[in-house]
């Protein structure tokens, strides 16, 4: 009752209209008005520009827009036309006092009588022909026009805000390095002008499009060149054909030629560790010689070892082997490995061991700084990821509100329920989703029988599956059992099977390709 009651106490007062026509492919600009204004679109496609937002307009819809905002009306492939109606609002407080109102209703509204919506305009412009013995009949059809729109479906739900199409945009230029990106056509992809474009992106990222797409390609192409990337191959990755013009874009912005840059990042060092050699690539430090998962690109400039930290055995042993022949100055491992490993290792070089249970994976990026001197690149890196997962967190949330979320892995001999770190740690802890067991409780993962699955339902399952034929075999007999089908997000269909690469590794390196990994399944 109480929103029906401040409604009976507003009054409107026609001020115009206006009709406007914008050509195909173009635009109209009009200023801030002092005004409420009522866009109502008769014919054609095309997109209104707020300050804040953007929303697609269409034939038979209407915007209402509150004094004080400017907008721009940008055509499609057909011509744009249309209304625009001028209104005061004014509001009733007590008994006898008037006041000006900018509360009105806002967005995007279809109307379902376009007929009567077209004869009302037509009404408007003739009665004001008529001067102000006429003022009566056009203050009748501008309560009639609102009438219609109360009643009319709100489409609101289609407006995309600058900021959410800026955004996607810049998404797509870091997924699509490789292409020529004009900017009339990232305008486009924006649905905004491309001068407007240009504006809205300095706005919202700090750069324009020109040098944001310039820091994204030469952040690339400095991870292809440390990876073993030739020049060549590297510039054509990242979006030029003539690997000299690379070469001089790449100086420009490096300081040094591309294999200049390879030789300053070399560095006479190693890692036994995956997860740290993981966190030694987000520096950009090159290692003489390193363990890594077998999802990481082979890295031709440095000796590979096993990805094997028990410090025993005949492929402990091939490692040691292999550093010695490297004869690297430094060795990092992590804190876990074990005594007799660790003096095998010092009696090659130095050793720094890396805390690994009691620091998480920011600490140990940060250890590893300090001791090479990089906490400027570390506290750089850390904050370029912090820009990155605050978009993702939001586009994750926008599709998954606050749902659950469980993370299962089958391996060949038994089923793992994760908490907050290796595949946890940025769904829990950057993202803050929740899961249905106790995180604090589980310090990597926890063992649980096929039987105690049920107990680990959410409503989205992150499922992965060791890359084995019998982990494969447990997972064809778990998704046909009566079990599986009880499952609420079976059911839901919210299941997402994922590969271990994607989440296993412990790391900086493996954290922000997870970010790029969720924005993906879940954008």
């Amino acid at each position: 009752m109480k929103g029906n009651e401040k409604k009976a106490v507003q009054l409107l007062k026609y001020s115009s209209i206006d009709t406007f026509e914008v050509s195909r492919n173009g635009e109209s600009v009009h200023p801030v008005a002092g005004e409420h204004t009522a866009i109502l679109c008769m014919g054609g496609t095309g997109t209104l520009l707020t300050n804040e937002h953007i929303s697609p307009l269409n034939q038979g819809e209407v915007y209402l827009l509150p004094s004080g905002d400017g907008f721009r009306l940008m055509a499609d492939e057909q011509v744009l036309t249309g209304f625009l109606i001028r209104f005061e609002i004014y509001e009733i407080v007590g008994e006898q006092k008037v006041i000006t109102s900018k509360d009105c209703m806002r967005g995007l509204f279809w109307c379902k009588d376009q007929q009567q919506l077209a004869i009302s305009c037509s009404r408007l412009i003739q009665s004001n022909a008529a001067g102000e013995e006429d003022q009566f009949s056009r203050q009748a059809e501008l309560y009639g026009l609102m009438s219609s729109l109360v009643q009319a479906e709100v489409k609101s739900q289609s407006i995309e805000t600058t900021a959410a199409a800026i955004t996607r945009v810049s998404e797509f230029m870091s997924e699509h390095l490789e292409h020529e990106l004009k900017r009339n056509e990232l305008a486009k992809l924006a649905g905004l002008s491309p001068g407007y474009f240009s504006w809205a992106f300095q706005h919202y990222i700090g750069k324009t499009p020109t040098t944001y797409l310039m820091d994204i390609r030469m952040k690339r192409a400095r991870e292809l060149l440390l990876s073993g990337d030739g020049v060549k191959e590297t510039a054509v990755r990242v979006g030029y054909e003539d690997e000299f013009y690379f070469s001089r874009r790449f100086k420009q912005k490096m300081g040094l030629s591309p294999i200049a840059f390879v030789k300053s990042r070399r560095y006479s060092i190693a890692s036994v560790s995956d997860p740290i050699s993981g966190s030694l690539l987000a520096l950009g430090l090159l290692p003489k010689a390193a363990a890594f998962y077998p999802n990481h690109e082979l890295y031709n400039r440095m000796t590979r070892l096993h990805s094997y930290e028990l410090g025993e055995g005949a492929i402990w042993q091939e490692n040691v082997e292999r550093l010695r022949v490297a004869e690297p100055n430094l060795i990092f491992c992590t804190d876990s490995l074990a005594e007799q490993a660790r003096k095998e290792l010092e009696h090659i070089a130095p050793t720094v061991p890396i805390p690994w249970l009691s620091a998480d994976w920011r600490q140990q990026l940060r250890t590893i700084a300090e001791v090479m001197e990089q906490r400027e690149e570390a506290e750089g890196w850390l904050a370029e990821y912090d820009r990155k997962a605050e978009t993702v967190y939001h586009k994750v949330r926008r599709k998954i509100g606050g749902a659950t979320v469980n993370i299962w892995r089958i391996t060949d001999t038994e089923y793992r329920i994760y908490g907050k770190r290796n595949a946890g740690a940025v769904l829990y802890n950057d993202f803050g989703l929740t899961a249905t067991h106790r995180l604090d409780e589980i310090t990597v993962f926890e063992s649980v029988t096929k039987e105690a699955l049920e107990n680990y339902d959410a409503d989205i399952l992150i499922i992965m599956v060791d890359s084995t034929e019998q982990a494969a075999k447990e997972w064809r007999a778990l998704q046909i059992s009566e079990q599986w089908q009880r499952l609420a997000a079976v059911r839901h269909e919210h299941v997402y099977e994922v590969g271990i690469e994607k989440l296993f590794e412990y790391s900086a390196w493996s954290h922000d390709r997870a970010l790029s990994y969720f924005m993906r399944l879940f954008g």
